[in-house]
Formats: C-alpha cells, sequence, structure tokens
C-alpha cells in the first residue's frame, strides 16, 4: 500500500512538472486602435410646443404646428420616411399664487420630430425651416456615419496591430520570440463624438432678413481596444 502511494505521488510530480514545462511563458498586452471619419448623416431633433386654454385647442395647434414643420423640411426634399415623432407629451399648466394656491391656467402639448439628414449641406436649411414653421427649440444634433461597420472594423485590426507591435518589442528586448496567441479579448469598438463640434443660430439684424445657420460637423473618431495574451519562447 505504501509503495502504491509513494509511487501515485511521483507520478502527480511528473505530471505536474511535465505539465509546467509544456506550458510558455506569456506577455499580456493591450492594444488601442483609432480612424477618423468624416460624418454622413445627421439626427435632428426639433421641439413643437403649444399652449391654449382648453385640451382640443391646444392638440389641435400642436397637430398644425408639427404638420408645418414636416411639411417645410419635406420641401427640402428630405423624404418622409425619414421624420417620425419621438416623443410626445401633453400636460395640464398650473399658476401658483401668493396664498399658496393651485390655478389652472391652461394645457401644454410638446410634440418632438426627429429627422434623418443624409445631406449635410441640408442641416442648417433644415434647422431653420423647422424653427420658422412652428418648431420652438432644437433638442439635439447628433453627426453619424451610415454605414460604420468599415470604420469600427479598421479599428480593430488597428488595434490588433498595436498589441501585436508591443508584445514583439518586449519578447525582443527579453531576447525571447512570440509563438502563438493564447487568448483575446474585445475591450470596446465603438463611434465617439464629433472633435470641434459647433452649433451656431446666426442672428440678422433686419428681422425680415434670413441667415442660414452655420453647422460644422467635425470629425467623427472610431476607437477599438483590446487585450492580447502572447505566448513567448522560454
Amino acid at each position: 500500500m505504501k509503495i502504491f502511494s509513494l509511487t501515485l505521488l511521483m507520478v502527480m510530480i511528473f505530471c505536474s512538472t511535465t505539465f509546467a514545462e509544456q506550458n510558455p511563458p506569456i506577455i499580456s498586452v493591450s492594444g488601442e486602435g483609432i480612424v477618423e471619419a468624416t460624418p454622413d448623416r445627421a439626427t435632428i431633433s426639433v421641439g413643437v410646443v403649444t399652449r391654449e386654454k382648453n385640451p382640443s385647442a391646444v392638440q389641435n395647434s400642436n397637430a398644425k404646428a408639427a404638420a408645418n414643420v414636416i411639411n417645410a423640411i419635406m420641401v427640402l426634399g428630405i423624404e418622409r420616411k425619414n421624420i417620425s415623432t419621438g416623443n410626445y407629451n401633453f400636460n395640464p399648466v398650473y399658476r401658483h399664487t401668493d396664498n399658496g394656491k393651485r390655478l389652472l391656467e391652461g394645457y401644454e402639448a410638446a410634440n418632438s420630430v426627429t429627422i434623418i439628414v443624409d445631406d449635410l449641406k441640408l442641416v442648417g436649411k433644415v434647422i431653420d425651416a423647422a424653427l420658422n414653421h412652428g418648431a420652438n427649440h432644437v433638442d439635439s444634433l447628433n453627426f453619424g456615419l451610415s454605414n460604420k461597420t468599415a470604420y469600427q472594423d479598421e479599428a480593430l485590426r488597428l488595434a490588433v496591430l498595436d498589441a501585436r507591435h508591443k508584445a514583439e518589442i518586449v519578447a525582443a528586448t527579453l531576447g525571447k520570440s512570440i509563438l502563438s496567441v493564447r487568448s483575446v479579448s474585445i475591450n470596446s469598438n465603438h463611434v465617439s463624438a464629433p472633435q470641434n463640434y459647433k452649433m451656431v443660430r446666426a442672428m440678422a439684424e433686419d428681422a425680415t432678413v434670413g441667415v442660414e445657420t452655420p453647422i460644422e460637423s467635425g470629425i467623427l473618431q472610431c476607437s477599438a481596444s483590446v487585450h492580447v495574451e502572447f505566448e513567448i519562447s522560454r
């Protein structure tokens, strides 16, 4: 029995040693990849807010204003499929008196219209058309890419190359060589907001003269981050 136990122990030690010898050391590195891209699409959200004394009046006035906004935008060549209602709210409006009472003043309807613009030269015109035909404010303006997959793929490729380059430098410095890849994980791969983005509402000295809102789309950044473990020689 003792001979069997001793033999088993020796086999386990031998297997552990052999297993350790079969596992080469690793270099663990992170890689980053960035690709700049010029936006080719804009998403605009404008708000149409109306107030009236009774519910039906505010609903009708808001619907009319929203329809005017949509029609004015379509005149510019924006297809109906690229215009949608983002949000709609209907609420009573109260006024608080000095003695703490709450009085009903009327009703408010807020309609958010979202527009996708694929011709960036029309962004300023779309904003102006909306504001001049019933919209009260611009909720948001975001630039993006109609097809971002190619840019994300390139950023990911650059991130992997960056990781490989770092591992090769470390291995060479240690007098080693890279044998293979043990594991790869993608930490991130996304498109960030434009750099140097600016939207300015131009005001004319003469209210009867229209001045188009100037828009600068800026540059998008597609970035990726990976973590790679490389097996190296002993």
